[in-house]
């Protein structure tokens, strides 16, 4: 039942040219037609619901598709197409399933749209054919180039972002995300790693739709809002750190001097680890293991709807509140965490103090010659020499507590 049953849409004689007269023009709402699935045209003639309408797409010579493969209705009122000028009240939608047998590496065909006559359509004429060239995308190289896409994403961002000297970095330990979202203690941060999850995910699914159908797709208010709830939750853990877990400037120099410190600071001494995503303070930390879990729920949900769903994918407030209340959680306990740093930045500060009066008693004492070696440089003041020992065993044992790196004996014998 077509009046098109041989698709000599063309001229034996003439290529470029329709055999039937030129149709409406066809205005497609995407760059590319996804093979496979449905696409909506909007027609430029007025929708008949006496018609049969034929949907044919043409690839490489071969024409593939028919009456099933569309759907015609009168286009409403409230259609994007219409909002944007493109579409008038009057014009014909059609919804056309592009067949699969047309997915190609984005090769130029064909679209044919026509109607026929529904009292007798197989012996009626096609009174025209409206015909479309665009290209047609694959969904197995659309996934085959997102996904490269992201691992190259990925990767670039991953060796771009170490912290310390990339000599001293194996090239897998920098593609482990963990090591690539530490915090600036050298410590694994599950803020972060949510945000780069999050953000791999919605990067892939962007840019899959860009080659499927050549549109960018909205993001809908429940992505941005997952995105802002980890981004918050991360910038909130950043600034705790650097309130409550900082080592003071000049305490940080004077460590790296005496070489309690390299010079990469703690981050260089912190490995990043899995365990540092659902610990606390060495401990299992159940809020943490609760996020990862619902981030990972959410995160196999975006992936599972997202490609059709992504300007409209939501996911239950209580859900949110979860995620929200785990990264609450996380922040307050960075926040009740005990000031060790605090109490470490006195000690050391009051330490420096000592060092220098020992200085200053030693260069008294010797007329201001440097005296040979520390054991002469303790004898010229004995005092002050002892007081700085004292005080420097009890911030040795403060540092090596927080840090876990262990200080030199050598180390800690001040400077004169």
């Amino acid at each position: 039942m077509d009046c098109v049953g041989n698709n000599q849409f063309r001229k034996q004689d003439d290529l470029h040219s329709l055999y039937y007269p030129l149709g409406a023009p066809i205005v497609s709402t995407t760059y590319f037609l996804p093979a496979g699935t449905t696409v909506d045209l909007v027609w430029k003639i007025p929708y008949d619901k006496d018609a049969t309408y034929f949907g044919k797409v043409e690839s490489r010579g071969k024409v593939f598709g028919g009456r099933n493969y569309i759907t015609a209705t009168k286009i409403p009122e409230d259609h994007p197409m219409i909002k944007k000028g493109l579409a008038d009240k009057s014009d014909t939608l059609v919804t056309l399933r592009v067949p699969p047998q047309n997915a190609d590496h984005w090769t130029t065909s064909t679209v044919y749209l026509y109607s026929c006559d529904s009292v007798d359509p197989k012996h009626a004429d096609a009174k025209q054919v409206s015909a479309l060239n665009m290209r047609v995308s694959s969904s197995f190289w659309s996934t085959v180039v997102a996904w490269a896409s992201v691992l190259l994403l990925y990767a670039f961002g991953a060796l771009t972002s170490a912290a310390v000297d990339s000599k001293s970095v194996g090239f897998w330990r920098r593609l482990n995300p963990v090591f690539m979202t530490a915090g600036a203690d050298g410590k694994g941060s599950l803020a972060k790693l949510q945000i780069l999850f999050f953000s791999m995910i919605v990067f892939g699914l962007l840019l899959f739709i860009v080659l499927r159908t050549g549109v960018l797709s909205d993001i809908s208010p429940t992505i941005l809002l997952l995105l802002g709830i980890a981004a918050v939750g991360s910038t909130a853990a950043k600034a705790t750190d650097v309130q409550r877990s900082r080592i003071d400037f000049d305490n940080w120099t004077w460590f790296i001097g005496k070489e309690w410190l390299p010079r990469g600071g703690l981050a260089e001494i912190n490995h990043a680890k899995w365990n540092h995503i659902v610990t606390s303070d060495g401990e299992f930390d159940v809020y943490r293991y609760q996020c990862c879990i619902f981030s990972l729920v959410v995160g196999g949900a975006l992936l599972a709807a997202g490609i059709n769903q992504l300007a409209s994918f939501s996911i239950p407030e209580t859900l949110l509140g979860v995620l929200g209340l785990s990264q609450v959680v996380y922040v307050a306990g960075k926040l009740t965490t005990p000031p060790s740093f605090a109490e470490l930045n006195k000690a050391t500060a009051d330490l420096r103090t000592l060092e220098k009066n020992f200085a200053l008693a030693v260069s008294n004492a010797s007329g201001g010659n440097r005296p040979a070696d520390i054991t002469a440089a303790s004898q010229l003041a004995k005092p002050e020499y002892e007081a700085y020992k004292a005080a420097a065993n009890y911030v040795r044992i403060g540092f090596e507590t927080i840090t876990g790196r262990e200080v030199k004996p050598v180390n800690i014998e001040p400077s004169y």
